[in-house]
């Protein structure tokens, strides 16, 4: 265990500081950390992404408190209560019950994922059958057109967009190209090999994210930080009064994190909408800051985060834009992602252990780090747009210096940054998970075909 303490502890620590920086995010995070995990083990990968998108839930909330914008999508709870609870003067108790909050869900979603497992292992299994490969494949192409963002059109012209650069250069299906008669492959011949992955990436998810970022926080800035004059037994009684909300949180993100694609905004959003209807009807609710909904959602989304990442772990299918990522660092190092190689082995269980190492670490972070978390307030947005871009770009030159065609790499950054910004008020997931299924869906229809009709 101790050689994987270095990955847990850097995903913790950068995972800590991504949930603070509104606008960055996990999955900007993760590309800029790529040279760190790039040589790693797939368990070592795995420990690093849980832990950094389990921390940044735990800081986003804080940011969400203090400054009234989100961390991280899921924050959006801590940003209509938590702010409200700060101005009461009750920040601190606020941050300290979704701390709490956030661990017993962590706790929760990692019994529910052992109760559920030879379940869904079994279930699983049929995965081989490649009907039911491709219906699922083609239940997350729909799920993610139909889902996300509000207009089904743009979706399903982004995903079209998306499926047209995945097809680009040569493939084994059938052993042709596609596009041959749009793609002058005798003037560029790089391009039979198809765009490499981490350009594609930058310009069209990280660079439309990072433009809608900058806009939508512009105004960062809060009142003062209240000190904390009460004691651990205080905070800790608070939250004996809020345990029920806290439970049916946790229980609702273990029950919806299992969903492919509900993801831990969705999760936090409904969990916080349905506590408020308990406490209207209970009479309990208030106006002016409801701790008890803010404890559920936040609860909610650290349940979620495990049980969310179960379709990865067990069919290889992402079910949100880090994933996406995640999945495609993998495959970049040919490491295959599924239930042979993460559940039935030791894997798993170490991947369970880190989840609650981190999840403890996170909780003895957040909870004194309130009273420095003004000094947020003199970041310029304008530099971490500007500094998270130079050092993308960078990256890019150094993957594509890796590749030995780092010339290559920058070319199709450029060429596509002027389509990026034309996308920037589409959703990327789309793009992102057209652009790693495509070729997916492709050789489980073509299977498919030969097996009934060809």
């Amino acid at each position: 265990m101790l050689e994987h303490i270095p990955y847990i502890m850097s995903g913790t620590l950068i995972g800590y500081v991504a949930g603070l920086i509104p606008g960055v995010g996990n999955t900007i995070t993760l590309l800029m950390c790529y040279p760190l995990i790039m040589d790693a083990s797939l368990l070592n990968m795995l420990l690093f992404y849980v832990a950094m998108i389990s921390v940044s839930q735990f800081s986003g909330s804080i940011v969400a408190t203090v400054f009234g914008v989100p961390g991280e999508s899921s924050s959006m709870p801590a940003v209509a209560e938590g702010k409200k609870l700060f101005m009461r003067g009750l920040g601190n108790f606020a941050i300290s019950n979704a701390a709490i909050g956030s661990v017993l869900g962590s706790i929760m979603t990692v019994g529910a994922v052992f109760l559920i497992l030879p379940w869904a292992l079994d279930l699983v299994k049929t995965y081989s059958s490649t009907t039911v490969r491709l219906s699922i494949l083609l239940v997350v192409t729909v799920s993610v057109i139909f889902l996300f963002g509000k207009s089904k059109t743009n979706n399903a012209v982004v995903f079209f967009i998306g499926s047209c650069l995945a097809l680009i250069g040569f493939h084994e299906i059938g052993a042709f190209t596609f596009m041959q008669n749009i793609i002058p492959y005798d003037t560029f011949p790089k391009l039979f090999g198809g765009l490499p992955f981490f350009p594609v990436v930058v310009s069209l998810y990280a660079f439309p994210l990072l433009l809608n970022s900058r806009e939508q926080f512009k105004n960062f800035a809060s009142g003062k930080v209240y000190d904390d004059k009460n004691s651990v037994v205080e905070h800790l009684k608070e939250f004996t009064r809020n345990i029920r909300s806290a439970l049916r949180g946790g229980a609702f993100g273990c029950i919806v994190g299992f969903i492919p694609h509900m993801g831990t905004m969705l999760c936090s959003t409904v969990s916080y909408i349905w506590e408020q209807r308990v406490g209207k009807k209970n009479k309990t609710f208030r106006d002016d800051g409801d701790i008890k909904s803010l404890v559920a959602a936040e609860t909610a989304n650290n349940s979620s985060i495990f049980t969310g990442i179960l379709p990865l772990l067990l069919i290889g299918i992402p079910t949100s834009a880090s994933e996406a990522l995640l999945l495609g660092i993998a495959e970049t190092n040919i490491y295959v992602i599924n239930f042979t190689t993460t559940i039935e082995t030791d894997l798993f269980h170490t991947l369970v252990i880190g989840f609650v190492i981190t999840n403890i670490t996170a909780f003895f972070l957040s909870w004194p780090a309130v009273r420095y978390v003004n000094l947020l307030t003199r970041i310029n947005m304008n530099y971490i747009f500007y500094l998270t871009l130079a050092i993308l770009a960078v990256l890019v030159y150094y993957t594509g210096s890796i590749a030995m065609d780092e010339l290559f790499y920058v070319a199709v950054m450029l060429a596509l940054l002027p389509l990026g910004y034309l996308l920037r008020k589409s959703e990327p997931l789309v793009l992102l998970v057209a652009f790693l299924l495509t070729d997916k869906i492709m050789e489980s229809g073509f299977a498919f075909y030969q097996i009934h009709f060809g």
